[in-house]
């Protein structure tokens, strides 16, 4: 299912609702109709499931003796005995061992009566037993200078290697800032606006851009005809708006972007490097990433922490890519040593999307997603290669559209 806000405004990825690792006590289980297998009172069917021991229940409108749990063909729990429930249930608890698994995985509970068996199997995900929906830590810290702070990064940016270079700016302006000259440089300043680029080789560094204005297309814009926009060392506040900065010419360095719906939009001459970009809003018709394209050329990707999530809400992806405006192709675009993660499907990729030379390499992600990692078309020029779950060191799987 896809939906439009304005002209520009691409795909929806499908969503749904988050299933959440609980450590309460189960519910009671209602009656069933067809065997079925339970965890924490909910059916592990496509649900997330910790990688450690955990107690499931089988149940069973037929009467069984005892239940067995086998993930392929090896045996991940004690036999258990059935007892008959008040309801006319069959059920059997058990504790089920299941680390050392990650991603998909078939669980099977054998069941048996006298001299007869039965089966049931469901496909559920196995997952970090720490993770948490939404990784984003804050919006706005005050970083220590670079010589001091490498202390507090555990490799990927975050608050301390993004954003302001320590302490405030030294000056400020209110209002919306345009700038026409080319060769511009802002350095050390707080803008409480938003900001059009319209000219060529300009330079904002050590500032910050709080651009919180609902309904707003660009906290930062960079408009057609401007070249070579650098942005380093800096924050960007787009909370309320549609997008952060958009839409190509432009290179990001350690910059801390958060709030707005879709954090960086990128089409042609974009590089986006050592940068945070996090916590991104909600908003009623619009879905949220991270970054997004809907069409390119000449992209690098390095190096980068990229996370939606925003207080338990995976939202839409960490990169959504999709060609359906523009020149309507992506061409020559390299993702690579970036830490991943949120989103529905952490890496979305349209399957009509019409690519020419797609890496992407190297890179480590989290296991806070709805659904998994990467779900990209087969029969594409995509090259996938390097990519591990970050808390086990284990191949990322692609799910095919």
């Amino acid at each position: 299912m896809f939906t439009t806000r304005r002209t520009w405004r691409c795909a929806l990825a499908v969503l749904g609702t988050a299933a959440v690792i609980a450590s309460t006590p189960a519910p009671a289980l209602a009656a069933s109709s067809s065997p079925w297998i339970a965890y924490n009172g909910t059916s592990v069917n496509n649900a997330r499931v910790p990688a450690s021991t955990i107690d499931m229940t089988t149940r069973s409108p037929k009467a069984f003796d005892t239940v067995t749990y086998v993930v392929s063909g090896k045996v991940v729990s004690a036999t258990a005995k059935a007892a008959q429930l008040a309801d006319g249930d069959w059920a059997a608890t058990t504790s089920v061992d299941l680390s050392g698994f990650a991603g998909r995985i078939s669980l099977t509970a054998k069941m048996v009566s006298g001299k007869s068996s039965s089966s049931v199997a469901k496909s559920l995900r196995v997952v970090d037993p720490s993770t948490n929906l939404g990784s984003g830590n804050g919006a706005t810290v005050d970083r220590p200078t670079r010589t001091a702070r490498a202390q507090y990064s555990d490799g990927r940016p975050n608050a301390f290697t993004t954003g302001l270079r320590g302490g405030a700016p030294a000056r400020s302006q209110t209002g919306d800032l345009t700038i026409t000259a080319d060769g511009t440089v802002i350095d050390g300043v707080l803008i409480n606006g938003c900001l059009v680029v319209k000219a060529s080789n300009v330079t904002i560094r050590n500032s910050k851009v709080v651009c919180n204005r609902k309904g707003r297309q660009l906290a930062i814009n960079v408009a057609d005809g401007a070249k070579n926009l650098v942005i380093e060392d800096s924050e960007i506040d787009a909370t309320g708006t549609d997008v952060g900065i958009g839409w190509g010419n432009y290179t990001l360095r350690r910059v801390n972007l958060h709030g707005s719906a879709d954090g960086a939009r990128w089409g042609t001459n974009v590089t986006i490097e050592d940068s945070w970009i996090h916590d991104m809003s909600r908003e009623d018709s619009l879905h949220s990433d991270a970054m997004q394209t809907t069409s390119g050329a000449n992209v690098v990707i390095r190096h980068n922490t990229l996370d939606p999530s925003n207080n338990g809400d995976p939202l839409n992806s960490a990169i959504m890519i999709g060609t359906e405006t523009g020149q309507q192709s992506l061409k020559n675009v390299l993702i690579e040593k970036n830490f991943l993660g949120g989103g529905s499907y952490t890496v979305n990729i349209r399957s009509d999307a019409n690519i020419s030379g797609l890496v992407v390499k190297g890179n480590t992600f989290d296991d806070n997603s709805r659904y998994g990692a990467i779900v990209a078309p087969t029969g594409k020029d995509i090259v996938f290669t390097g990519n591990v779950l970050g808390w086990t060191g284990a191949a990322v799987t692609i799910d095919p559209r």
